[in-house]
């Protein structure tokens, strides 16, 4: 692990940041919503914030939400378990707890018929209530009293649940302030916001995945509990390790789909779903913290940090929004450092204890960077939110966890050029 250089200077403030990083088997176990892992519903946990220093008041955000809970992106997902367990079913191959399976593995796969990848319910609210909080939390920001003007650049990707997660977060802030001016934009020129990478390590990546399956989950054991013919169970489950792993996504999925009140975890036991989620999470923790990812964070990183110069310089941007996928604000907490979640060499079974998806990149995760002006001097200072927590970033500072404009900037342009 890196070392913490800044620890002893940090107030005590920071400590639930860096110890919420953390996991243990006995919190993931508390609550099988973790086992979802990306796809955890957004949770908020109110803390306390650490006041600004004497005489700054915020006037800018900048902002990169990932977009709010949905259903899962491929039709596969749903269709090849519902298939391998409905012919099965036909068969009379299946056990009792097999066929209750079935029975709910149809209606989770009638629900997302045609809505594969789409924006649930929930992850409107979620996208309105995040924005509630930061509308509450920086009303100066957001204040158009005295004449002052607010304007806000918002803008996503082209796909819809992105699209319509910044509707929702806008559509509060105009309901709490509706003299509020915002220009929205979905279009392929902002390239920044559409990273293309590749871990150069994928095969490698691959094979850590698959070998840790093999030494922790008995597939066997698994499949015994669903099917009552083995022989059969073997001809006709061709590739168990996709149907386990479609399974387990739907477990894990089904909290982000609150019109439905059905849950999957019964079909595993405690060790299964922690470990069925420790491997996706290894596979996440390479692709995401590559060097390929991090690189691929530098356009938007520079973005953020030309878009707060333009706001600092001409004053006439109240906030800048942009809405994604996980797989760019992922790369940009690595690049940024957030929090020192990232072990250079990291062991794979020890991965969970220090980078844990559900907390790093939940649905709905956010990136807010505050800016604050003193109006005697004119200095600027910002503080990180991941979440809503304040989190810290490997820059140093004597006003933790707030961090001097020119200090930030000039540590992550080194990044970006690096």
């Amino acid at each position: 692990m890196k070392k913490n250089f800044l620890f002893l200077a940090l107030p005590f403030i920071l400590l639930p940041a860096l110890i919420q990083a953390q996991t243990t088997k006995e919190e993931f176990l508390n609550n099988f919503n973790h086992s979802g892992g990306i796809l955890q519903s957004y949770n908020f946990v109110k803390t306390q914030a650490t006041p600004a220093p004497k005489g700054y008041k915020p006037f800018y955000i900048s902002h990169y939400g990932r977009h709010g809970s949905r259903w899962l992106t491929s039709a596969e997902n749903y269709n090849l378990p519902e298939k391998i367990l409905g012919e099965a079913h036909q068969n009379n191959k299946l056990t009792a707890l097999g066929e209750s399976l079935y029975e709910r593995v149809k209606i989770v796969a009638a629900d997302a018929e045609k809505h594969y990848g789409d924006l649930s319910h929930l992850g409107v609210i979620e996208h309105r209530e995040i924005a509630g909080r930061m509308f509450h939390s920086f009303p100066e920001v957001f204040s158009t009293k005295d004449g002052r003007k607010c304007y806000i650049y918002s803008r996503s990707t082209l796909v819809p649940r992105c699209i319509i997660s910044m509707a929702a977060n806008n559509e509060r802030l105009k309901e709490l302030n509706p003299a509020i001016v915002i220009n929205r934009e979905a279009t392929n020129r902002n390239s920044y916001l559409n990273a293309d990478y590749k871990a150069a390590n994928k095969d490698s990546i691959s094979a850590i995945y698959h070998n840790f399956l093999k030494k922790h989950f008995n597939t066997r054991h698994f499949l015994s509990n669903l099917f009552n013919d083995s022989v059969y169970a073997n001809e006709h489950v061709k590739n168990p390790a996709s149907f386990i792993s479609d399974i387990f996504q739907m477990a894990g999925d089904l909290q982000d789909m609150d019109q439905l009140k059905i849950s999957m975890f019964d079909v595993f036991s405690k060790d299964d779903i922690f470990t069925l989620w420790e491997a996706v999470n290894i596979d996440r923790y390479y692709n995401f913290t590559s060097k390929e990812a991090k690189n691929s964070a530098k356009g938007l990183l520079k973005n953020i940090l030309d878009c707060a110069d333009s706001a600092i310089k001409k004053g006439n941007v109240s906030a800048d929004l942009r809405f994604g996928h996980d797989s760019y604000i992922s790369p940009l907490l690595a690049l940024m450092d957030v929090n020192e979640l990232y072990d250079k060499v990291p062991d794979p079974e020890n991965i969970y204890k220090v980078w844990s998806d559900f907390k790093v990149t939940p649905m709905g995760t956010n990136l807010q960077i505050i800016f604050y002006k003193n109006s005697k001097t004119g200095d600027i200072i910002v503080k990180v939110l991941h979440c809503e927590k304040e989190a810290k970033i490997p820059v140093p500072t004597d006003i933790a966890p707030y961090y001097h404009w020119k200090d930030f900037r000039a540590y992550y342009t080194k990044i970006i050029e690096g």
